[in-house]
């Protein structure tokens, strides 16, 4: 598999920089930009014209990264930071609108639209919290639907699979990660909230693993970020070390860490030195370009 991830969004629920913070982080992303800048959880897959999760922010990453095509949407789960730019289904070349009298919207609409891919709970549970999104698909055709829960998928000699799991360690499997997979490698999308993913459904030996980055107790000056009471409200989430942990146990051949929270109280240049300290490990920034090939 020769596959090109682009990083759209690197970020988690708050853009950074976060507007009326005056942190470190903050300040420094605004006098810098990007790579301390961060928008929200986003990827795009180039040899497949498919991005994955649709953040708010969507449309201007797409637009500052020259994309220009997409085929499939992989939705990993329903939160909002994953979902409230699923409008992008709509995004559509409106050039022949202008010229041609006899076609209008709706031929516009249902031309060349993308495939949205995930499972049937994921899908029903995004339409329970954003309910333009089925208007949006069953009622005017912006996007078709894909379920792997029902029918496989194969793209250009790549398969995807979806790895479906909880958000809330109950038995709704609201949730999914994405196996793809060709005759050579295996690359594995666990994007984000997925403490409750379960590491017997996957593969042996995965090629390359993109996880979320986990938070952090402390600064890296040592100062504790989050009270007892944070704590208690992050139950569900995973934190840095564990994640590394998980790291260790399935012991990828290169990992990318993603959902780089405003909170975690890191700038980049914190980033880079802890990847210092780690092998095949790599912290995401939005814009970077990586290749995955065996």
């Amino acid at each position: 598999m020769g596959l090109t991830i682009t990083v759209l969004g690197s970020g988690g629920n708050s853009p950074i920089p976060t507007p009326t913070c005056r942190c470190r982080i903050c300040e420094r992303a605004r006098e810098e930009g990007i790579p301390e800048a961060r928008h929200g959880n986003s990827l795009y897959l180039e040899e497949l014209s498919a991005m994955v999760d649709a953040p708010e922010y969507v449309y201007e990453n797409l637009e500052r990264e020259d994309i220009d095509e997409l085929g499939y949407l992989f939705l990993t789960h329903w939160h909002p930071d994953h979902s409230a730019g699923l409008r992008v289904v709509q995004s559509r070349s409106m050039e022949r609108m202008f010229t041609d009298p006899g076609y209008g919207l709706i031929d516009a609409a249902r031309e060349n639209r993308p495939t949205l891919v995930t499972t049937r709970r994921v899908y029903e549970r995004t339409c329970e919290v954003y309910d333009g999104l089925r208007h949006f698909v069953e009622d005017v055709g912006f996007a078709e639907t894909h379920f792997l829960d029902e029918e496989p998928l194969t793209i250009d000699g790549t398969t995807v699979e979806a790895v479906p799991y909880t958000l809330s360690g109950n038995d709704d499997m609201d949730a999914t990660a994405f196996l793809l997979e060709d005759d050579h490698t295996t690359v594995l999308l666990a994007t984000d909230d997925a403490r409750y993913l379960d590491e017997s459904d996957l593969p042996e030996h995965i090629d390359f693993a993109v996880f979320e980055c986990g938070y952090f107790h402390e600064t890296p000056d040592g100062t504790p970020i989050l009270t007892e009471g944070d704590e208690t409200l992050l139950a569900d989430e995973l934190t840095h070390a564990e994640v590394m942990e998980r790291v260790r146990r399935l012991d990828p051949d290169r990992t990318l860490l993603t959902e780089i929270e405003h909170l975690y109280g890191r700038t980049h240049a914190d980033y880079r030195e802890l990847e210092r300290t780690y092998e095949d490990v790599q912290f995401a920034h939005d814009g970077l370009t990586i290749s995955v090939s065996r």
